[in-house]
């Protein structure tokens, strides 16, 4: 069999382009139906999406207007156990002072003021010993107590025999 071949080489070139043009144009096509295609998918889906997200939001807002009431509860609540904390932070065990005093203290002593500032944590006692040897028993008890330190004795305290007016400041560990 013999194969006979009429066309011109440029008609044969011409004939090639327009098999490739025609080749490229279907491969565009097929691409932009595709791409058309999946726009609207695309599309579609935010639509899903938005409405989705709206009821959501619309959900939340309902849910944070019913809560609200309870957090501002909560709140209150909070600040009530902080107060109530602070209170608890600032109390002081007046009955242990007290106890301890009356310990410390002899019986020919009687104490007319007994301050506390508990901000510099000093106490002051001032009172009347019937005898000196009173006095500095209670000022021998006061230095082995542990709750009192930086003992202020004044020597004038010392220096009468009976009645004496007196006064002692310390420093107090509470």
């Amino acid at each position: 069999m013999l194969v006979l071949n009429l066309v011109s080489e440029e008609f044969r070139k011409e004939i090639k382009l327009k098999h490739f043009y025609q080749l490229i144009k279907n491969i565009n096509s097929v691409l932009i139906i595709s791409a058309i295609v999946i726009a609207i998918i695309l599309l579609v889906a935010m639509v899903i999406l938005q409405n989705n997200f709206i009821k959501i939001v619309e959900q939340t807002t309902l849910i944070t207007k019913n809560n609200q009431s309870y957090n501002n509860k909560i709140g209150e609540i909070n600040s009530r156990l902080k107060f109530v904390s602070t209170i608890q932070d600032d109390f002081v065990v007046w009955s242990k002072i007290i106890q301890d005093l009356s310990i410390i203290i002899p019986a020919n002593i009687s104490l007319d003021i007994i301050k506390v500032d508990l901000t510099n944590k000093n106490i002051k006692l001032r009172g009347i010993a019937k005898q000196r040897s009173g006095l500095l028993e209670l000022k021998n008890n006061l230095e082995k107590s542990n709750t009192y330190t930086n003992i202020e004795f004044p020597v004038k305290n010392l220096l009468e025999k009976e009645n004496i007016d007196f006064e002692i400041n310390a420093k107090i560990n509470i």
